[in-house]
């Protein structure tokens, strides 16, 4: 009842919320007319190139009702006008420097329920006189300014790209990394002002979409003309003609001109200390309808940031281990000159080769006494990864989409490990050597069709498809378990783990929606889907074969019969399972939106009917489950420059268990952690709660963005963990557990402190707390798991504080900064010591090109601090200083650098995490200090016209 009440009142704010933005502020009672929006696309006659023309809208007898200018997404211009939905004749009329007038006659007919129209495309033809292409020149006249950054037009943040300082032969993550309010991940994940970027696009069109890393780390800096930040009609909104669905938020990469037509090469090779080499290559063509490029890099630095940045070398974010990669792919983007079709093509190839140190220390809370652990490991990963994706769209002579793609992974991992459990005395160390072997291959295929009806309705449907084949994926490996508390023998144990497997699926779904008036529309969905996946684990115990192992052998030896490796079977360890899911789903879709709002609401049940035929050393059984899920999702989004609430949603989700885990099956297969499965394990449900505010003034430059988020989690998957005080041993059940949910708060201020804009304040802060409950450790004389079990509850604080203020004049910037996190655990458990651990940093940066030599020089020195942790060894003080220096040569087409990383040998990483059932201490080796010596070229050109 709570949470029927909690989804009633959540949709019922935000529909008074969209009610109220349908209103001024003088809350006027006459009701508005109806309108309705005419939109069409201005290309050049010849070339079918985007312009920016003025356009007017006239009547018959040449009365102007309304102008505005094309705005361009991409290779593509925009123009819209809003009329009264009733009968009418138009004349659009474009003009543009360098083209003739051109007229365009429209008969506005057939209202019902549309909302909106799309014109005939409108063709320009270029004076034969005029060069719409040649440079404009300003003889004697000199134009001094400040260059501005950042902008806010409506619901676009753009950053003006000249505007920023950064080293020679930068690539596009140096820019982001630079851009107030962004934050860009270790993974090419980019998130702006808290909300993370959906996916990154070139000049308006996808670019190995969803692998963001391929874009940031290979295009050149020096291409890039501005980035526009916005909130993006998504594909199947486009191809209707209005938003249907929430909008995708984007940062697109717009080009210089000079680099949206012609041929750009870009290529670096360095070599440094320590054994340290990079290599890079980028090249693009591109014009006004086709786009190719082609990309290579091969470095064994595993770092794509720079010298000169502020505050991207802390230690916790640092990439793991150290790794040498190849890369080589190519895109290729086109379409035909009227736009009715689009096509884009991505693949790549890629070899990783990765060493990874650890060392870990752990506590795990007990009411009885903590028991603490420590443990080492090293890993050696090599792998190769293919993939390729198509994908197809068709305007004319009717709306369609479809995309395929393919994944090919093929590795291995190398790995050992020591372990150890301890409380005042040792209790039990572990040797452990590992080896895996895996292939896997994926394919992927969607096909979707739309209609729109000229009474304003329109029907989508959608076939998809997907195949996965995981074979082989083989685990080697040994263990050697010694007891110092009893007089047990040491434990050793060499397994062959053989866990194949493949699955497929499908679905068909068909989506018809209602056009209501004043841009309202709602419509049921009806989808079906199917799902099969077929999955072997076989278990061989090595070490039984006796003799047979009495010679020396390296780590993935097998016998040489088939008949012998079956005698090793460890069948209490193995099972198979084909499990078949079949999916029935109905949804209601109810959205609404204007020029700055949109608002959705789904609400969709899906029942699900599952069959299992599983098979163990004790079972074969076929078993089925059924169940119903109800899932509903509301969003409000508001842009434009308007201050206030900007974003509101709410969305449950539910996660249920694996049907395999839920099969009476135990894995005894590690002597220190006997796993048991739970059947009655229930489904976990989270409630997710997101709000958004925005107050900006673009005259004075000032913009403060706040945002809280919330999360409560019904039925959480806990575990019942007994502990065997004598050998060490775990013994882990899952089970549902209440009591757990999440809050945070935030918020980015920025506002220049100058009238000339060069110094700039810039200020984020983040508040986070976590409520968790688990179930408390229990102690007993031998492994066995109790009918009841206490819990613990441990309340996390987070807090995240970064300062920064910036002086830019020319080529000069010079920065200071502090950032500070603070983490505080308390319990309501016996002998819980309060944690208190934060981390500091505080330093500078320098970026500077001295004019009469034409050097610049970029660098950063930051002190970082850690303190409150259990491990002493991590409570330090880490001085960190990087230097480059660079130099162009040949008009600016070659560049020479010379790169110097962490100066004083001071960096590490380290993470450190604390929840209901312990907290968990970890080092991890990172890549070492060098200096590197680098060549960057660049070549361009531009056809001639």
């Amino acid at each position: 009842m709570n949470m029927k009440k909690l989804l009633i009142g959540a949709v019922c704010l935000l529909m008074a919320l969209t009610a109220t933005s349908q209103t001024d502020s003088t809350k006027v009672k006459t009701r508005k007319e109806r309108k309705v929006e005419l939109y069409g696309e201005v290309y050049d006659s010849f070339t079918k190139a985007r312009i920016k023309a003025f356009m007017t809208l006239m009547r018959p007898d040449s009365t102007v009702v309304d102008t505005m200018t094309c705005w361009s997404w991409g290779t593509n211009s925009y123009y819209e006008f809003k009329v009264p939905a009733k009968q009418a004749d138009f004349i659009i009329k474009g003009t543009a420097e360098g083209y003739e007038d051109t007229y365009m006659n429209y008969q506005l007919r057939h209202m019902a329920r549309n909302s909106s129209f799309k014109l005939p495309r409108m063709l320009m033809k270029k004076k034969q006189e005029d060069d719409i292409w040649k440079e404009s020149s300003l003889d004697g006249v000199v134009v001094t300014g400040t260059k501005v950054k950042i902008a806010y037009r409506g619901d676009t943040i753009v950053y003006n790209a000249s505007a920023f300082n950064l080293p020679e032969g930068s690539m596009l993550d140096g820019l982001i990394r630079q851009m107030p309010g962004a934050e860009l991940k270790d993974n090419g994940d980019i998130y702006i002002n808290g909300k993370k970027i959906d996916y990154l696009t070139l000049n308006g069109k996808d670019f190995f979409k969803g692998q963001n890393k391929v874009m940031l780390d290979n295009l050149p800096y020096f291409t890039v003309k501005d980035i526009k930040v916005y909130n993006k009609s998504t594909k199947q909104s486009e191809m209707i003609g209005h938003d249907v669905e929430k909008k995708d938020y984007v940062m697109d990469v717009a080009l210089k001109r000079e680099y949206n037509r012609g041929y750009l090469a870009n290529a670096e090779v360095g070599g440094g200390t320590d054994d340290r080499y990079m290599a890079r290559l980028f090249g693009l063509y591109y014009d006004d309808h086709s786009r190719f490029s082609l990309f290579g890099n091969v470095n064994n630095v595993n770092e794509t940031r720079r010298p000169g940045g502020e505050g991207e070398w802390q230690p916790s974010n640092m990439p793991q281990g150290l790794r040498a990669t190849k890369q080589v792919g190519v895109s290729f983007n086109t379409e035909d000159a009227d736009k009715n079709w689009e096509e884009e093509i991505d693949a790549a190839l890629q070899w990783d080769d990765a060493d990874h140190w650890s060392r870990t220390s752990n506590e795990t809370f007990a009411s009885d006494g903590n028991i603490f652990g420590g443990s080492e490991s090293r890993s050696r990963q090599k792998d190769f990864r293919f993939n390729a994706s198509n994908n197809f769209r068709v305007m004319k002579p009717f709306q369609a989409s479809s995309y395929v793609s393919v994944d090919y992974y093929n590795g291995r991992r190398n790995t050992f490990s020591q372990d150890s459990t301890y409380r005042d005395f040792l209790i039990n160390e572990t040797h452990n050597d590992g080896l895996n072997k895996y292939r896997s291959f994926n394919l992927n295929a969607s096909l979707y069709s739309y209609k729109k009806f000229e009474w304003g309705d329109y029907v989508i449907v959608g076939i998809t498809g997907a195949y996965n084949s995981q074979k082989p994926s083989d685990n080697f490996s040994r263990s050697n378990t010694r007891y110092a508390q009893t007089a047990q023998q040491p434990d050793f144990r060499e397994y062959y783990a053989d866990t194949h497997g493949d699955s497929y699926n499908y679905s068909v779904s068909g989506n018809y929606i209602f056009q209501l008036l004043n841009r309202w529309y709602i419509g049921p969905t009806l989808s079906y889907s199917q799902t099969m996946n077929n999955t072997h684990n076989s278990n061989y115990r090595l070490d039984w074969l006796g003799n047979m192992t009495t010679d020396n052998h390296d780590l993935g030896w097998l016998p040489s019969t088939r008949e012998a490796l079956e005698g090793v079977l460890d069948a209490g360890n193995s099972d198979s399972h084909m499990h078949l899911n079949r999916v029935y789903n109905a949804g209601l879709e109810l959205n609404h939106n204007t020029d700055d709002m949109y608002f959705g609401a789904d609400i969709s049940m899906s029942h699900h009917r599952e069959r299992m035929h599983f098979v163990d050393n004790d079972y074969d059984t076929i078993a089925h489950r059924s169940y119903t899920d109800f899932t509903p999702q509301i969003n409000y989004y508001r842009w434009g420059n308007k201050n206030g609430l900007s974003r509101a949603s709410y969305s449950m989700q539910i996660s249920r268990p694996d049907f395999a885990s839920l099969m009476p099956a135990d894995d005894t297969t590690n002597p220190l952690a006997l796993r048991i499965n739970n059947p009655d394990l229930k489904a976990t449900v989270n409630h997710n709660f997101n709000l958004g505010f925005t107050f900006g003034n673009d005259s004075l430059k000032r913009h403060l963005e706040l945002w809280t988020n919330a999360r409560i989690t019904r039925n959480s998957w806990g575990t019942r963990t007994t502990y065997n005080s004598q050998t060490g041993a775990y013994t882990y059940k899952n089970d549902n557990i209440n009591g757990n949910w999440y809050w945070g708060l935030g918020n980015s201020y920025q506002m220049p402190l100058d009238k000339a804009k060069r110094l700039t304040l810039q200020h984020r802060n983040d508040v986070e707390y976590t409520h968790s409950v688990d179930f408390d450790i229990l102690y007993v004389a031998q492994s066995s798991q109790p009918t009841t079990h206490p819990t613990s509850t441990v309340n996390n604080w987070t807090v995240h504080e970064n300062l920064s203020l910036e002086y830019q004049h020319d080529k000069l910037t010079v920065s200071v900064s502090g950032d500070f996190s603070w983490r505080n655990s308390t319990s309501n458990r016996q002998n819980f010591q309060r944690i208190n651990a934060y981390d500091y940093n505080y330093g500078g940066r320098l970026l500077y090109t001295i004019p009469w030599v034409k050097l610049s020089v970029a660098t950063d020195l930051r002190m970082y601090s850690r303190r409150g942790y259990q491990s002493a060894m991590m409570n330090t003080d880490d001085l960190v200083w990087n230097a480059e220096l660079s130099r162009s040569l040949l008009k600016e087409k070659l560049t020479v650098k010379l790169t110097a990383f962490d100066l004083l040998h001071q960096l590490s990483s380290t993470r450190y995490n604390v929840n209901a059932q312990g907290r968990t201490e970890t080092w991890q080796n990172c890549i070492p200090r060098y200096v590197m010596l680098s060549l960057a070229y660049k070549f361009t050109q531009r056809p001639k016209r």
